[in-house]
């Protein structure tokens, strides 16, 4: 995932040469949300941000990265670099990292392990001339899938499948009319529950007609093109019919594509209670996920605005505040959602799902008090932001006008002396030394009485 919300300030630190601000954002920070945050710089930016830090901070934010992103700096990285990077990583993070790569960069990578002579990277090269260490794992979509998808899954594994099953998965993304209408008819739906969960602004909620079960669960979305509003949430319509369960979203999760990428343990289209359950888990963990990025992002924004005043920093802050929000009103939504479940027992809570149960009632309070925290904490410091700035005003305001009455004293005096009458000492060769004495006396008189009224303090 690329993330652009800090893009200027990574960049303003990286120009300034900050080096320590900068490893000390990469380190207080978990490397996959540096990673997130890094992806939306060129790859020269990022390689130069990666050699400010230590061997193992630059291993496990690279290993966080975008594939697109890993392949590009691995061709550009030297020998010694690239070998210094699997010497931080895990076995696992090591097989897992290579599977990623292209078949080319993969032989490049295998020939410079075997290079180093050391035993287990002998061990990781042997691993790699096996055929299927080399293919790239099947099933795995991307977010320019197809709009309606069937899948069922056979032994631990997800796969897609050519027509409809009993026990299958029919997932639907962004449908046209014609697909809705095809859907409605073809498994007698109530055409509402399928236009419902394609209304952004549809709040968490059940609803049960006949022998079909609608569920709304609201799910956090990242959208890296929208430039103001980066995160904000989408509602996921489960469709709970008698031999199947239907999923339909006007956008494209990251929820529904780690089920589709069988990144779920134990999941089973068989098992549709449990599969439910396994949804609002997965949408409670990614909340958490988002907001952890949401705070650091608030983090790095606030030590910009302590150094200088901007309105883009409080722009940014406004529309992390706005995410916030969307977020605190869908978990709350959810949790009432889950209660309501709980209270009907739809789900069938039972030896086999209590536990999964529980994770999802105890991830989904904490999801809740943390988007409560930082709702609070970021406006409580917009609040402090404001008052600041207000007293840096109030303090420029007094300053000005200080100099104002200051400057007042010589001008009315040469005013004074200005006009056609008879005035004192205009008959003296030292008129005009007296006029500029006497100013000076009278400004230096009226700073005195503003020292000693300590009005000059700022």
């Amino acid at each position: 995932m690329k993330n652009p919300l800090l893009v200027p300030e990574i960049r303003e630190m990286l120009n300034a040469n900050r080096i320590e601000e900068l490893q000390e954002f990469c380190v207080s920070t978990p490397p996959s949300v540096v990673a997130d945050f890094l992806g939306a710089l060129n790859d020269r930016e990022i390689m130069e941000i990666l050699f400010f830090l230590t061997p193992e901070a630059r291993a496990g934010i690279f290993v966080s990265l975008d594939e697109d992103i890993k392949v590009t700096l691995l061709e550009q990285f030297s020998s010694d670099e690239v070998i210094e990077i699997f010497s931080h990583l895990s076995e696992e993070e090591r097989i897992q990292l290579i599977q990623q790569l292209p078949i080319g960069i993969r032989v490049k990578v295998r020939n410079l392990l075997l290079r180093t002579q050391r035993e287990d990277f002998f061990k990781l090269a042997a691993q790699l001339e096996e055929p299927t260490e080399l293919t790239v794992s099947p099933g795995v979509v991307s977010e320019e899938s197809l709009r309606i998808d069937i899948f069922k899954t056979k032994g631990n594994k997800l796969e897609r499948i050519s027509k409809i099953e009993p026990d299958c998965w029919i997932n639907v993304i962004a449908p046209e009319k014609e697909e809705l209408n095809f859907l409605a008819q073809r498994f007698n739906i109530p055409f509402d529950f399928l236009t419902a969960a394609l209304d952004l602004d549809e709040i968490a909620r059940i609803e049960i007609e006949e022998d079909n079960t609608l569920i709304i669960l609201k799910a956090p979305f990242f959208d890296e093109t929208n430039i103001d509003v980066l995160y904000f949430t989408v509602p996921i319509g489960i469709i709970l019919t008698d031999d199947l369960i239907i999923t339909i979203c006007p956008k494209q999760t990251r929820v529904i594509l780690d089920f589709i990428n069988n990144k779920i343990k134990n999941f089973s289209t068989q098992k549709r209670n449990k599969f439910v359950l396994q949804l609002f888990l997965r949408a409670t963990l990614l909340f958490l996920q988002y907001l952890k990025q949401i705070n650091n992002a608030a983090m790095i924004i606030q030590k910009k605005l302590e150094q200088a005043s901007k309105n883009k920093q409080l722009i940014k802050l406004l529309n992390i505040q706005k995410s916030l929000v969307y977020f605190t009103t869908s978990l709350k939504s959810n949790a009432f959602l889950f209660e309501r479940l709980q209270k009907l027992n739809l789900l069938q809570i039972n030896s086999e799902n209590e536990d999964l149960f529980e994770d999802v009632a105890i991830e989904s309070k904490q999801a809740i008090e943390m988007a409560n925290i930082y709702t609070d904490i970021l406006s409580n410091t917009m609040d402090a932001f404001a008052s600041i700035i207000s007293n840096n005003l109030n303090m420029v305001m007094k300053a000005l006008t200080l100099i104002t009455i200051i400057l007042t004293i010589p001008v009315l005096l040469a005013s004074l002396y200005g006009m056609n009458v008879k005035l004192p000492f205009q008959e003296s060769p030292y008129a005009f030394f007296i006029v500029i004495g006497l100013s000076t006396i009278f400004s230096l008189l009226g700073m005195g009485f503003f020292i000693q009224k300590k009005w000059l303090e700022m």
